[in-house]
């Protein structure tokens, strides 16, 4: 899946399977709560293609914290291909030794 901008969004597929589990998971709770946390990570994926230069949280991986849902989307940028690759998208509250991101 990728974006179009002056950065070409790349989200890799396990940033996509965390989007969807967590789109299913908050559906789940309220009916059309999923649709909402889906509009509001799109939106954010698609800032980073204008501005991509956020916090640099670990080495190389930028954070971009959701504002209405406790997530946070991490990303990577290569300059010379612009490129911005989301290469994960994670709970505030969750572990950091369980998530799927391993760079």
């Amino acid at each position: 899946m990728a974006l179009e901008g002056n950065y070409k969004t790349i989200i890799l597929p396990r940033a996509k399977l965390e989007v969807d589990e967590t789109a299913f998971y908050y559906e789940s709770i309220r009916k059309g709560l999923g649709k909402l946390f889906y509009k509001e990570f799109k939106n954010y994926a698609l800032t980073l293609n204008t501005l991509p230069f956020f916090e640099e949280k670990y080495n190389i991986v930028g954070t971009l914290p959701l504002k209405k849902f406790p997530y946070i989307i991490h990303f990577t940028v290569d300059e010379d291909e612009k490129n911005v690759s989301i290469q994960a998208v994670t709970s505030n509250y969750q572990n950091p030794e369980n998530t799927r991101i391993k760079l």
